[in-house]
């Protein structure tokens, strides 16, 4: 998993995504995707921080720091089914899920388990954050699909935004999943034009770590997944 591959030899199947929308999905990763990818890094983002935010992040930062645990991060993680199932993989790390609904994550179902927490922030202002305080996850999950498929909706997918920034700056293993190939493949090439390198496949048989995951199953969507260590600047950026 940490053994990277450069990201212009990844291709991936192309999968129809499964929306109802009267304009139909983005066909392919977008020609200007580095020139955006520029300026986001370039830029300084000025978006104050949401007090929820903030407070979900004064809770559990001395928890944080006071753990010789790994941290993982589970961005994005609804219902907290994913934060969980992470928990229960890796039993000797601290794992946090985060999610910015209230409603979803009243849904959480809890286990035994004490090497976990979710908490309610918007992960926009987590990462940033986080990076401030210079956490340094050893691995962090963006498992939520959040494809925003139509051409016009790019600048709301995690690598069309400022958000982008932060995410690379909080630093990991990053693994991303989704069940749409273009989004894959884009992230891919967001991650290479940041100076990452990042590893894509389409997976099979992989037992669901979230309820999208098994709900891709049982209607036959394919799983992509991209990995990529942010701890390691590569492609000639230093």
């Amino acid at each position: 998993m940490s053994v990277l591959v450069n990201p212009s030899m990844i291709r991936f199947s192309p999968q129809p995504l499964n929306v109802n929308h009267r304009k139909p999905p983005q066909q392919q990763p977008r020609q200007d995707l580095a020139e955006i990818i520029a300026t986001h890094l370039s830029s300084e983002w000025l978006r104050p921080v949401a007090e929820h935010s903030r407070a979900a992040f004064d809770c559990v930062h001395r928890r944080v720091d006071d753990s010789t645990a790994p941290l993982i991060i589970d961005s994005c993680c609804g219902t907290g089914d994913s934060t969980r199932n992470l928990a229960l993989a890796f039993p000797d790390a601290l794992v946090l899920g985060i999610d910015k609904s209230e409603h979803r994550l009243a849904r959480h179902r809890a286990s035994s388990n004490e090497n976990y927490s979710i908490l309610r922030a918007d992960v926009n202002d987590f990462w940033r954050l986080a990076a401030e305080a210079g956490w340094q996850p050893a691995q962090h999950f963006l498992l939520y699909p959040n494809p925003y498929p139509k051409a016009s909706q790019f600048r709301k997918r995690w690598y069309g935004s400022p958000a982008f920034s932060a995410l690379i700056n909080l630093g990991g293993l990053l693994t991303v999943r989704t069940n749409w190939s273009v989004y894959a493949e884009e992230f891919v090439l967001a991650l290479n034009a940041a100076g990452f390198q990042a590893s894509g496949r389409q997976l099979s048989d992989e037992k669901p770590i979230t309820a999208f995951e098994t709900k891709y199953k049982e209607r036959g969507d394919s799983l992509f997944e991209v990995v990529s260590d942010l701890d390691q600047v590569a492609l000639g950026t230093t």
